[in-house]
């Protein structure tokens, strides 16, 4: 039987049918958004699938039938009308220059003006070559261009606008090109609701929510699905299409590795489920590391490495996030899903990103509980952090060590590399006080893919850290220029164990001190529970 084809090198609807790639079918929810609203908003983390349904959205408006043979919505669409799109793509321009992303956004506008013949051949050359200065986007462009394709073809127009927010993702630390690059937006766009009469459809699409009133202030009734429970599976792999649309993949996968077909699916959940993007709580794998894994037959973190943002880095350095701070944060909706480009507060930005997403939700005082999604971000995140944070290049000998402890519970050798690891972390960062080791013990355990979990809540305080093995849990307290007694002491005066008593698995109380004289590791002790 010959190999799936999936799609890692094509985000485009068109490609991926015609070249007989695997496609998740996400076209009965299109049909119901098309149908239901006429000005829609979508935020979604990079490599969700967005700029695949851009494309799915500009071959239905385009009326390309033949495409969507075999799927959902051939059942569901009567008429298929040919309408003129409009498809703004802004994920292409990486530059931080405000001449050259004005000769960009022009370029982008000039291929539609000449195919509407609004422009000359000679004047379309010289801004598809660059040649010709611009001064700033000129406010009639859009609507000069959807007048004409309205004009030419009778029908209504479809305007898609893929990764609105790129530019300003570019500048996310230099307010003074946002503002630019916002002006130049706000004369793009502005001619929209003047349009109305003549458009069919507009959708817009980013990875975060810049404030409506800077860029769409004209479109009063643009419907943000972004958080709304039907739509929430619209771009990433819902558990069902896991399970039946890719079920040749995942035993395919499974048949390569020695697995069986269960432990294929709880791999791929536990490496790469665990979005929610709505008070439902629906689960979405990442759409982009499940196709790659099923492609390579290997689980890696494919996501974080060709998804994290420069501006990411800026901010973990500039807010100095520690772990442990975002693991379980309590919080309403106005928090997670406010606009991001005045950057007080990282957990926005990190909820639109993909870093952090929905864990829990209580309708009764409508609040959620935010985390990261699975161990894929949750790895990732941390060796970011002991990379920008602590300044550490290298820890595999400290992983040779923990994955000895993990499959022969052996944890004295564990202790002694994590004792060496702490003699040579970098003086001028050593903060001297618990949370600091806290913080570092818990980067590496999750850098480690380790089922670790921070200030974990019992009836009667908050153990240090919940660490997770397949044959025993251990909870683990940490002390600064105290005993280990102190410490053992404390995990039993606070019941700790209590977080742990519905898993059948021994527990042991492991106590770590550290030095303020040596700064690494004074004395350690563990105990098994009863």
């Amino acid at each position: 039987m010959a190999k799936l084809k999936y799609p890692v090198d094509t985000q485009t609807f068109r490609n991926i049918i015609e070249g007989n790639y695997v496609y998740v079918d996400k076209t009965e929810l299109v049909y119901k958004m098309v149908n239901e609203y006429r000005y829609v908003f979508l935020s979604r983390p990079r490599r969700f699938g967005k700029s695949v349904m851009c494309s799915t959205l500009t071959e239905y408006f385009n009326g390309s039938k033949d495409l969507f043979k075999g799927l959902k919505i051939e059942n569901l669409e009567k008429e298929w009308i040919k309408y003129p799109v409009i498809h703004l793509d802004f994920s292409d321009c990486k530059t931080t220059d405000i001449k050259a992303i004005k000769k960009y956004l022009s370029r982008v506008l000039a291929e539609y003006e000449h195919q509407y013949s609004l422009i000359s051949e000679e004047e379309y050359n010289l801004q598809k070559m660059g040649n010709k200065e611009i001064d700033d986007i000129s406010n009639v462009r859009l609507g000069n261009i959807v007048d004409a394709a309205y004009k030419l073809t009778g029908k209504k127009v479809a305007i898609i606008i893929d990764e609105y927010d790129a530019l300003m993702l570019n500048a996310i630390e230099n307010d003074k090109l946002q503002d630019q690059i916002r002006e130049q937006k706000n004369n793009l766009f502005s001619p929209l609701k003047k349009l109305d009469p003549i458009i069919r459809f507009v959708f817009i699409t980013g990875i975060t929510k810049f404030s409506q009133m800077s860029i769409f202030s004209t479109l009063n009734n643009l419907q943000d699905i972004s958080l709304m429970p039907e739509f929430e599976t619209v771009c990433g792999i819902s558990q069902n299409e896991l399970m039946t649309q890719l079920k040749e993949g995942i035993q395919d996968f499974a048949n390569y590795n020695g697995y069986t077909f269960e432990q294929t699916v709880k791999y791929f959940k536990n490496k790469y489920d665990g979005y929610h993007f709505s008070f439902a709580k629906q689960d979405v794998f990442n759409p982009f590391s499940v196709i790659k894994a099923l492609n390579n037959n290997v689980l890696d973190d494919y996501w974080f490495g060709s998804a994290t943002p420069s501006s990411l880095i800026q901010l973990i350095r500039k807010f100095d996030l520690q772990m442990a701070d975002y693991e379980d944060i309590e919080c309403d909706s106005d928090r997670f899903n406010q606009p991001v480009e005045k950057i007080t507060d990282l957990v926005p930005f990190l909820f639109q990103t993909g870093y952090l997403t929905i864990k829990e939700y209580n309708q009764e005082y409508n609040l959620y509980i935010l985390g990261y999604p699975n161990e894929e971000v949750k790895s990732s995140t941390a060796k970011v952090l002991y990379r920008y944070n602590y300044q550490i290049s290298d820890v595999t000998m400290l992983k040779k060590a923990y994955i000895n402890f993990v499959n022969e519970n052996n944890l004295p050798p564990f202790i002694d590399a994590l004792n060496k690891f702490f003699r040579k972390f970098p003086f001028s960062l050593n903060n001297m006080n618990e949370k600091h080791y806290h913080s570092i013990i818990y980067t590496i355990l999750s850098s480690f893919g380790a089922n670790v979990t921070a200030n974990v809540e019992t009836a009667l305080g908050k153990s240090d850290l919940l660490l997770r093995l397949p044959k025993k849990n251990y909870v683990i307290e940490l002390k600064y220029e105290q005993s280990v007694k102190s410490a053992i002491d404390q995990i039993d005066d606070r019941d700790y164990k209590a977080a742990l008593l519905e898993e059948d698995k021994p527990i042991v109380k492991l106590a770590i001190t550290f030095s303020s004289q040596t700064r690494t590791i004074a004395d350690w002790k563990t105990e098994e529970m009863s």
